[in-house]
């Protein structure tokens, strides 16, 4: 079968109305597909660090004066403990025994926020632990903030006080 001159440029002028229109559809479902991985990224290695943060705490109280009576005086060999990274979490135990290793999905970060003479600033190696009686071995207020690189107001915060409350904040401006 042999298409006409007037036949064959109307097939081509179809497909071409089809690629446009896949064009324009496309730069609007790639930015939302982008913005929709961001988010849900950003929240499942938030829900994960606050697993593993009250995981910690939870060992902290049921093994902490325990391990004092077997000979663990220091802090760090008598706790498990939670070590951030940049690219992941590791619980730890005794003097240096992994728990548990976490890597975080592509383009989240992890950081400790401060503030010091009015400026912000993001510490992405911590090291924390709790006492027998459930309160970090910390002084203050410790928030750590959970952001895809590039995009802090879509951040999620986790705080943790000198109690031992742990808690996390959601929504616009977290990281912020």
């Amino acid at each position: 079968m042999q298409l006409r001159g007037h036949q064959s440029g109307a097939l081509l002028l179809e497909v071409l109305l089809a690629l446009a229109l896949l064009m324009i559809l496309g730069m609007h479902a790639v930015p939302q597909a982008a913005k929709f991985y961001r988010q849900a990224a950003v929240e499942y290695e938030a829900e994960q660090l606050l697993s593993s943060i009250r995981y910690c705490q939870d060992m902290g109280r049921n093994t902490g004066e325990s391990a004092w009576g077997y000979g663990a005086q220091e802090p760090t060999v008598r706790h498990i403990y939670l070590q951030l990274f940049t690219n992941g979490n590791q619980l730890l135990a005794g003097k240096g025994d992994i728990i548990a290793q976490h890597r975080y999905l592509p383009g989240v970060k992890v950081a400790k926020v401060y503030q010091e003479q009015g400026k912000k600033y993001y510490d992405d190696s911590i090291r924390l632990y709790f006492n027998a009686n459930g309160r970090p071995g910390l002084t203050g207020m410790m928030t750590l903030c959970i952001y895809c690189q590039g995009y802090p107001d879509e951040a999620r915060k986790i705080m943790i006080s000198e109690g031992g409350r742990i808690r996390m904040e959601r929504g616009k401006g977290a990281g912020k």
